[in-house]
């Protein structure tokens, strides 16, 4: 079973030798009032420019029905519907314009209602992705891994009967090595795009530290073509973990990699401080730029030599180094504003 190896999902293109997309998951209910979405749109918009090429929402209710159609007719990137259970309600999801859904066959019931659900995707254009996670499978005898790559080859053969082939798979499990096995032996056995993920991964450390070390072997191995570090905490530093992944593999190259110093006894710039002071900015800046944050004058100048710009301080004194060369000084005050602007410079 080969597939295409592309699929379409809204403007955005994922296969085989294409960019590794990075996802998150909306995690609250959808706001009805106007000034509430629009509010979301921007935000949206925040996590586009961060490095967010798909968002997913929960679709529980044809009650947002009028929310959904608003955000994705608004949101900058493509919205994706996931659904449990209610066949009825992948196909509103469909109505309102979304560019995928996700669903897991095996709880939306009878044959019939996922074969409704596949030409309802088939006649608007949109992707689905087969979800499966390891607590949420058939009963079978089989290897958990063996389980979830079969149940979802054979999903993927009841699609195929009705002529859709724009599908992405997602073989998830809270246990790494789970995780690792069940997406290998699916990528020996299909070229179908895969979604990434380690699901219920927990907190930030556990969260990112778990995914880190699943996803960045399947990576390496050529094995995946979107992701979502799945966390207990902001969408926000969902998106960050999975772009810093992407171009610590080497895998995405534009955006500010940060260099900063941990801090010990021996600082007199408040690093961490300032990290997170600026931080944000950074994460929405489309540059590719090594930006060193050092608090003392130990490892502050010799790590300037390596980075395009790099702020360290020494007391009261805040210096800014461009390839290693120092060039401006200011007070602490001004600091955020001259790294800012010598980033807006930069080449």
């Amino acid at each position: 079973m080969t597939g295409d190896n592309h699929v379409m999902i809204g403007g955005k293109l994922l296969g085989r030798g294409l960019p590794i997309l990075v996802q998150t998951m909306y995690d609250s209910a959808l706001p009805r009032e106007r000034e509430d979405l629009e509010q979301l749109v921007r935000r949206i918009g925040t996590l586009n420019s961060m490095g967010c090429d798909i968002i997913r929402f929960s679709y529980p209710s044809s009650d947002d029905h009028e929310s959904f159609s608003y955000l994705c007719k608004q949101s900058p990137i493509p919205v994706v519907a996931d659904i449990h259970f209610d066949y009825r309600l992948a196909l509103d999801a469909i109505s309102c314009g979304c560019q995928k859904i996700r669903i897991n066959p095996g709880n939306i019931g009878a044959r019939w209602k996922v074969d409704e659900v596949v030409k309802s995707a088939l006649d608007n254009h949109v992707a689905i992705r087969i979800g499966l996670n390891s607590g949420s499978l058939p009963k079978g005898n089989d290897p958990v891994p063996k389980l979830m790559s079969d149940t979802a080859l054979e999903y993927l053969d009841w699609f195929e009967q009705a002529g859709f082939t724009n599908t992405v798979v997602s073989l998830k499990a809270s246990d790494t090595d789970l995780t690792l096995e069940a997406n290998r032996r699916f990528a020996s056995l299909s070229d179908y795009p895969l979604h990434l993920g380690v699901t219920e991964a927990g907190s930030v450390v556990s969260a990112i530290t778990r995914s880190t070390w699943a996803l960045g072997q399947l990576l390496s191995e050529g094995i995946g073509n979107t992701l979502r570090i799945s966390i207990t905490g902001d969408i926000e530093t969902e998106v960050q973990a999975g772009v810093e992944l992407l171009r610590t593999l080497g895998l995405r190259k534009k955006g500010i990699r940060v260099v900063s110093c941990p801090r010990c006894g021996r600082h007199s710039f408040d690093s961490q401080g300032f990290l997170q002071s600026v931080e944000q900015e950074l994460l929405t800046i489309d540059k590719d730029l090594t930006v060193a944050i050092m608090g003392c004058q130990v490892n502050g100048p010799g790590e300037a030599k390596s980075a395009d710009l790099a702020i360290t301080g020494i007391g009261n004194s805040i210096f800014l180094y461009e390839k290693g060369k120092l060039v401006r000084k200011v007070e602490k005050h001004e600091a955020k504003q001259a790294l800012l602007e010598a980033i807006e410079h930069a080449e």
